[in-house]
């Protein structure tokens, strides 16, 4: 055995030893990713060296996935996500499209999944999966399910989808390319279809039906979906507030399913519920009660008015968090606006939370008593100031961003800008994502903090390091060495179990590499094989394209999987249990069905 023999059989190890690493998950998934680049820094820059032997990889090679476009992509398109997010740009289509329509929310989010699938097949799925995220993690909120539920089953209708046309993926493309310059083969636009139709008929119901019940809620969601304080604030209805025009239905308003409607006050009247077809107008006062994310998602949270020009002038970030009033403090027996608290501070007092003993009043009529928990608007500075009173005691633990909505407008037009240019091609996805990364920083839709937050050493890692094993098993020709055998184990079982075995190695390696680096790899060896048993190219083709797109049992398999994975609180070993099947599902259609589609 050669020592390069020897280089190879150690990347295989390597990659098993990583897969476990993650799959186990006893370390955590940056340790295991750095501890995988050490091994193979040992085997192709250390050892040689030590003994003064050639090796086909240097220090600088194994460290190019930390600079590769795909790494940059990602991560910038999860800081244009975090835009959105803080903006709440998204949060009023969903609201529009769960209150306004009169399916169930199982149909709305059907369909949205649905919608997703067949737009990843004339779109790059990677921009339409960034523009989904917001919109079910906002529509999740609303019905108090965990995205957990939807992100997975998403980003694979994607995938699926992206895989039954011609410029649904990057992965057709290079396919195409390849077997255009090895066999002379022109793939159409829809040369995918009949396949990839077939395979959507069996995988987009274990999508829709299957994964979601394999998911409940997430430990870090705990506190987000939990019932929380009920506050009672009030606000006076501006012109072109969300909640303008919106009618009560059966003395209740159904588009404020979360939050309870205390009282409506217009002019020298008082409405109290049950209300009766009143319709919300510019200029009415109205008492709410609800938990404080529901409060600032419907825009009833607003920031303190002293601190609204500075905010715009960069004063810093809007932020809510929670005082309780202590005892023998000055503001107790004193209103929320007598406190005074907004002219020392410039904090506004928004919510008040008084347990169980909350009559119907007006917000501004509330006395303030000992224990109260008062719900706190204003920037950090504004916090700061406040640190040193005697009244409230900050609880710090409580405290998150509330939503830039003055920049709405802006991070969609961002938004707008990045799918239009990663659609059409004008420039690269990566250059897109990197650009409209910087003019969220640049146009305040999030600051660098909320984007450092955003920032995922998990992806950095695992992007980073799996590239690199992909670059080890290609130059040691480890995939050759696996693709070369296959053909010869099943090239006398004749072309349906060549065709069929194939697929499934590609698709094992394609949840280890990139799904790029597979479909080039395995395209010439493809039309070779079936070259040597005499059968037509085209199907083995196809096999590659569809296999290489079965990317569905690691975060590292494809990009929009890393891209949900954040958010949707996903661990590795929870794609191998969704995504496990669903590619086993993808082999067995395709097995049965290429054969007969393609006569052989």
């Amino acid at each position: 055995m050669t020592f390069s023999d020897l280089q190879m059989w150690l990347t295989f190890g390597v990659i098993a030893l990583t897969i476990v690493g993650f799959s186990l998950e006893r370390l955590a998934v940056e340790t295991t990713a750095l501890a995988s680049l050490v091994l193979l820094t040992l085997v192709f820059v250390v050892a040689p060296g030590a003994f003064d032997l050639s090796s086909p990889l240097s220090f600088e090679d194994l460290l190019q996935g930390f600079a590769n476009p795909a790494l940059v992509a990602v991560l910038s398109l999860i800081v244009v996500g975090q835009g959105l997010f803080q903006t709440g740009a998204l949060d009023a289509p969903s609201r529009h499209l769960a209150r306004n329509t009169r399916l169930p929310p199982s149909a709305v989010f059907v369909l949205l999944i649905v919608f997703a699938g067949a737009l990843s097949a004339f779109l790059n799925n990677t921009p339409v999966v960034v523009m989904m995220i917001p919109v079910l993690m906002s529509l999740a909120r609303e019905q108090r399910i965990s995205p957990a539920k939807l992100l997975m089953a998403m980003n694979f209708a994607t995938i699926i989808g992206g895989s039954t046309t011609l410029i649904g993926s990057s992965t057709n493309l290079l396919v195409a390319q390849v077997a255009h310059h090895e066999a002379g083969i022109n793939l159409r636009l829809f040369d995918l279809a009949a396949p990839g139709l077939a395979i959507a008929a069996v995988a987009v119901p274990y999508i829709l039906f299957v994964i979601p019940r394999l998911f409940g809620k997430r430990p870090q969601e705990a506190v987000k979906f939990a019932s929380g304080k009920q506050f009672i604030t009030e606000i006076v209805l501006p012109e072109g507030h969300p909640l303008v025009g919106m009618r009560s239905v059966a003395g209740l308003f159904p588009g404020l399913r979360d939050i309870t409607v205390r009282l409506v006050r217009r002019g020298g009247t008082i409405h109290l519920p049950p209300f009766e077809d009143i319709e919300l107008q510019p200029g009415d006062l109205a008492v709410f009660s609800g938990i404080r994310e529901d409060l600032a998602r419907h825009g009833i949270i607003k920031p303190a008015r002293g601190e609204r020009s500075t905010e715009t002038a960069g004063g810093g970030t809007h932020s809510v968090g929670e005082a309780i009033v202590a005892p023998g403090g000055r503001i107790i027996g004193r209103s929320p606006a007598e406190t005074g608290i907004e002219q020392t501070s410039g904090i506004s007092v928004v919510a008040v939370e008084r347990r169980g003993r909350m009559s119907r009043q007006a917000f501004s009529d509330v006395r303030l008593e000992e224990g109260d928990v008062l719900l706190l608007s204003g920037t950090d500075a504004a916090f700061d100031r406040l640190r040193g009173s005697r009244d409230l005691l900050l609880l710090e633990k409580s405290f998150a961003p509330l939503p830039a909505r003055r920049d709405t407008l802006r991070s969609i037009l961002i938004f707008t800008g990045l799918i239009v240019l990663a659609a059409t091609g004008l420039v690269p996805i990566a250059i897109a994502a990197l650009g409209a990364a910087l003019l969220m920083l640049a146009f305040g839709c999030l600051n660098i903090r909320q984007a450092r937050r955003a920032f995922d050493s998990r992806i950095f890692m695992l992007i980073g390091a799996s590239i690199a094993l992909a670059t080890a098993l290609e130059r040691t020709g480890g995939a050759q060495f696996l693709a070369e055998h296959l053909v010869a184990v099943t090239e006398h079982g004749g072309p349906r179990l060549l065709l069929s075995a194939l697929f499934a190695l590609i698709a094992i390696l394609t949840n280890v590499l990139s799904n790029n680096a597979t479909a080039v790899l395995f395209t010439p060896i493809a039309v070779s094989a079936a070259a040597a048993i005499g059968a037509p190219p085209l199907p083995f083709i196809m096999a590659v394209i569809f296999a290489a797109n079965a990317s569905f049992a690691t975060p590292i398999g494809y990009q929009t999987n890393l891209l949900v994975m954040g958010p949707g609180n996903y661990r590795f070993v929870d794609f191998l249990l969704a995504g496990g099947p669903l590619t086993i599902i993808s082999w067995l259609v395709f097995s049965l069905f290429a054969p007969w589609y393609y006569g052989i």
